[in-house]
């Protein structure tokens, strides 16, 4: 018998890199999510997350960056990562900026060592299928967009106009009500509850309150949100979670 409108978990959450690691993989332990999308990832941790949770993860390179401060020290293989212990499909990788055969050495605050995609998967449930995708877009200082900015997300949205449907999160860097975050939202619904005015942890972030809600979960019209809900105190960026459920008209 099929399914009506199903649902999943899910999180979204910026790691910082290896700042965390236990914080963050607690919290997943008791959120128990269907999937978790991961920005700041080091390749050199999934093995850690994929025995806590019991997960299988896909992942795609971004840049070469040191574990410490400002990103200084031993470069490791850090990006972004879709988890689950769902079915999942092959990943689709789609570059709005680099080079997929070229992986650069990270420099604080030069946004040209960084490349930039999106990353999505099909996650099947009880029978029915929910494309995920996750990105980490570039940073500008105080939140305001540049051109760097605005071309970036002229080029993923050419990318999302081929995907049919999609629920796609991530850490934007573009704070909502400002020119990036609405240029998205004007084509997807914005899934995050207007009463979050920030999606910066005031206690972990570096730069401490920030009233900036740069944290997106955006969806075409086959998919609807309840739950959703920011939850500080895991990294220096609040974890999106979600309940999401399958439309099938």
């Amino acid at each position: 018998m099929a399914v009506t409108n199903p649902s999943i978990r899910l999180v979204s959450l910026n790691i910082e890199g290896r700042k965390h690691l236990d914080l963050v993989l607690h919290f997943l332990q008791k959120c128990k999510p269907d999937v978790v999308c991961i920005q700041e990832l080091f390749e050199k941790d999934i093995p850690h997350f994929e025995r806590g949770l019991g997960m299988k993860t896909r992942f795609v390179p971004m840049t070469l960056r040191g574990q410490g401060e400002k990103g200084v020290g031993t470069p490791l293989t850090m990006g972004i990562g879709i988890m689950s212990a769902l079915p999942m499909t092959e990943p689709s990788i789609r570059y709005y900026y680099g080079n997929p055969d070229s992986l650069p050495n990270f420099v604080w605050a030069d946004m040209k060592t960084v490349n930039r995609m999106l990353l999505y998967t099909t996650v099947t449930k009880n029978g029915a299928a929910f494309t995920i995708g996750t990105t980490h877009f570039s940073w500008t200082p105080d939140g305001i967009a540049n051109d760097r900015q605005r071309e970036e997300v002229q080029k993923l949205l050419i990318i999302l106009a081929d995907i049919q449907d999609i629920m796609f999160c991530g850490d934007f860097n573009a704070p909502r009500g400002g020119e990036i975050f609405t240029t998205i939202a004007q084509q997807y619904t914005d899934n995050i509850p207007k009463q979050y005015t920030t999606s910066i942890d005031g206690t972990l972030h570096r730069a401490r309150p920030l009233t900036l809600m740069v944290d997106g979960l955006f969806s075409t019209p086959h998919y609807k949100t309840k739950n959703v809900s920011l939850q500080c105190g895991v990294s220096d960026h609040c974890a999106v979670v979600a309940e999401i459920k399958r439309i099938y008209n």
